[in-house]
């Protein structure tokens, strides 16, 4: 079954109007949808981030940098304030994923803290260690006294694109990740890796409410890439299905 894409214009709507001496965040509308462009220095890590490091170009999609200016290194992230719950979530991303430095994160996901509980992601990351698998699916739980889960992968795409999503209810979370050959639907043939996380106390360890959506690249502990260089990847569109909206004879994403 197709699923409804929504590739709407997109552009960047403001951010430096002031009131009473405050700066308003930039915002983006991406992909149909509002945005928020973080800025100052924060976790993780922690980061310098950088409003110039998130722009959406003309076509629509969404680009996120990690660079270097006198002297410090910049992150990028882009957040919703309003909150998601279960349903589908699908990115297309296109970069060298599989050249990811080390040090380098580009995260897809859920959080509502505190850390530690109620956070659902999608990670291009090997932590610090190079010869490390780059991919990872991670459910933390809905109860502090739970540990995290999380599976990780070896990321070696065709091309440039990847299809990464996962489906989220409240007794399952299922995670895809595909080489992007433009289908509406990717084939299993093109599949990078899979998980389905359906623990028997899903009521602790999956979150159970609804979350702000983020979308990041960034420096583990604020570390620079070991080989200096800049990096940026571009998500070139987004996709929520609520599931009260998911058609019936959708394929299923927990295969």
């Amino acid at each position: 079954m197709r699923i409804t894409k929504k590739y709407g214009w997109l552009g960047l709507l403001a951010g430096l109007c002031c009131s009473a001496g405050n700066v308003v965040a930039k915002t983006l509308s991406f992909a149909g949808e509002q945005w928020e462009v973080k800025s100052g220095v924060a976790g993780p890590g922690p980061n310098n981030w950088s409003e110039d490091n998130a722009w959406v170009d003309e076509l629509g999609q969404l680009h996120l940098k990690i660079s270097y200016l006198n002297g410090a290194w910049y992150a990028a992230e882009v957040y919703q304030l309003t909150n998601k719950g279960f349903g589908n979530y699908e990115w297309h991303v296109s970069g060298q994923l599989d050249q990811l430095n080390e040090n380098v994160v580009l995260g897809l996901f859920h959080y509502q803290g505190p850390d530690g509980q109620n956070e659902i992601d999608i990670e291009m990351a090997r932590w610090g260690d190079a010869a490390a698998p780059l991919g990872n699916f991670t459910v933390y739980p809905a109860v502090s006294t739970l540990p995290l889960s999380t599976q990780r992968f070896a990321v070696a795409p065709t091309g440039t694109d990847t299809v990464q999503r996962y489906s989220w209810n409240s007794t399952t979370v299922c995670f895809q990740m595909f080489n992007d050959n433009g289908s509406d639907e990717p084939p299993l043939s093109d599949k990078i890796a899979s998980w389905q996380f359906a623990p028997k106390n899903y009521r602790k360890a999956i979150p159970q409410v609804t979350m702000p959506l983020h979308i990041n690249l960034w420096l583990r502990q604020g570390l620079a890439p070991t080989d200096g260089q800049e990096v940026e990847v571009i998500i070139k569109n987004f996709s929520f299905t609520p599931s009260q909206n998911i058609p019936t004879d959708t394929a299923s994403w927990c295969q």
